[in-house]
């Protein structure tokens, strides 16, 4: 597999653990200090889409090869390899999934004119709510972790394409080699 498949997978994969590393705590109780959840989406659209987007051209470009050559890459990488981008990518979905279920129907926390409001989504009465701090930095700390989670999920998954499709192409770019294989007259191998 060429350089550049590893450290494009290497920058996605590292952002994307750092994400979901940072995203973690915040099911935890109390208040982490992580900047406001919009400058975090800001920041994970700069680091998202630009890696995804690469992923994505190298594979259906450059690759260009079926579901079951891609299992095959997928299986020929190696074991820590695979074990590491499964467990990042289960964790990512993971939280995800815990994230909806701790999350209710306020989201945007914001402070106006000195006051905490908060969106509230439920049918009927969606519109801008007052709430008290702890409501406030509840509704705050989900919508830092919905920004972190989503996108260090997108991140694992893109640092899995990146991967496969380099193995894939690596498989199909050169000969088989026969090095491997049992000597045909009966010989040692040294």
């Amino acid at each position: 597999m060429r350089t550049s498949f590893k450290v494009h997978a290497a920058l996605a994969g590292g952002a994307g653990a750092l994400m979901l590393l940072v995203a973690g705590p915040t099911l935890l109780p109390g208040v982490l200090p992580l900047p406001s959840p919009r400058f975090l989406a800001v920041l994970a659209g700069v680091t998202v889409f630009p890696l995804l987007g690469w992923a994505l051209f190298r594979g259906l470009f450059f690759g260009g090869f079926d579901r079951e050559l891609q299992w095959l890459a997928f299986r020929c990488l190696p074991g820590r390899t695979r074990l590491a981008l499964v467990a990042l990518i289960g964790a990512g979905v993971a939280l995800c999934v815990l994230d909806g279920a701790a999350s209710g129907s306020r989201q945007n926390a914001e402070v106006r004119d000195g006051r905490y409001v908060v969106l509230e989504t439920t049918p009927g009465r969606r519109g801008t709510v007052e709430v008290d701090r702890r409501e406030y930095e509840a509704v705050r700390e989900a919508d830092q972790r919905g920004a972190l989670t989503i996108p260090g999920t997108m991140l694992a998954g893109t640092a899995l394409i990146v991967l496969v499709t380099g193995e894939a192409r690596r498989a199909d770019g050169g000969p088989v080699s026969t090095t491997s294989a049992a000597p045909a007259s009966g010989g040692t191998r040294n």
